[in-house]
């Protein structure tokens, strides 16, 4: 028997398994914070996604949407060559991405006017995971992260929630609503406030006008074997030192940006960490009816 002669295969004796057409470099899911659902925009708007830089690079590029709350950037073309360049460098690699609602998906940037209002807006830094320089084929690169209520969010019937706007005294009888505050509400205890050891049970990003909407959701009562008539609440609002350099053209660039790092889903992420510039106002403490979405009167969300 004549013994067999190995060579290389040729392509056309090759059978392709698969095919990768593009790289991701970055993804994201955006998910709703209260029903930890994809996200889905009012009929005829959209969520829009903008890459601004890479590290201190300024780079202004729309991410790709898709379905399921999906943003997405391919590892090609323009960005592809700044990532490049800033890896040779050594530069700082986070991605500042800006994400808000527009009622025109083909809007260039964020207007207030042109805002559905059903999310607050969220500027968050991601640095993705790469290997030699390049991002891997793989899903490493994908991120989830949390929308919050905005005033136009359509909450159920018999909601449970405070809504209201976030001012600040700047100068004796002139006050300024200060954009994006963080208000958290805690379970109030039998002692004096303290936000270190009550329970939080409630979450709320305020927008570029000052305003906010908090709803409560189960956690909110306690394993009580029968449903109390009202819950009694501390609020406490977080505030940036000063107030934002607020530019009516430019709204989001005084959108504090949040370093999630490379963690698929963390606290920043979720929208539930303050900050870290962020101070707590004086605390609010009030009896909050269930089913009841309750305006917090201006007087008690004034600050100095």
């Amino acid at each position: 028997m004549a013994e067999a002669t190995l060579r290389d295969l040729r392509l056309d004796e090759t059978v392709e398994v698969s095919r990768v057409g593009h790289r991701l470099a970055l993804g994201v899911q955006w998910f709703d914070a209260l029903t930890q659902l994809p996200i889905e925009a009012p009929a005829g708007a959209a969520w829009l996604n903008d890459l601004e830089a890479i590290g201190a690079r300024p780079i202004v590029q729309r991410l790709e949407a898709h379905s399921q709350g999906r943003q997405a950037i391919r590892h090609a073309g323009r960005y592809r060559k700044l990532l490049e360049h800033a890896v040779a460098d050594g530069d700082p690699l986070g991605h500042a991405v800006r994400a808000y609602g527009a009622r025109d998906a083909r809007s260039a940037s964020y207007a207030t006017g042109q805002d559905p209002r059903r999310y607050v807006p969220r500027r968050v830094a991601l640095t993705p995971v790469l290997t030699g320089g390049v991002p891997p084929a793989s899903i490493v690169n994908t991120r989830t992260a949390w929308l919050w209520p905005a005033a136009a969010y359509p909450l159920p019937s018999r909601s449970t929630g405070l809504r209201g706007r976030i001012r600040r005294e700047v100068s004796p009888g002139v006050n300024a609503a200060v954009p994006w505050a963080r208000v958290i509400v805690t379970r109030a205890g039998a002692g004096p406030a303290n936000f270190n050891t009550e329970t939080q049970i409630g979450w709320a990003h305020g927008d570029d006008r000052g305003e906010f909407l908090l709803a409560l959701g189960n956690s909110a009562v306690s394993g009580a074997a029968a449903l109390p008539a009202a819950l009694s609440l501390n609020v406490w609002v977080f505030l940036p030192p000063a107030l934002p350099a607020f530019d009516a053209t430019d709204p989001l660039a005084s959108l504090p940006l949040e370093n999630a790092g490379t963690d698929a889903l963390n606290d920043v992420l979720k929208g539930v960490a303050v900050p870290p510039a962020y101070v707590p106002q004086a605390v609010r403490s009030l009896s909050l009816t269930l089913g009841e979405v309750r305006a917090m009167s201006d007087a008690d969300l004034l600050f100095v």
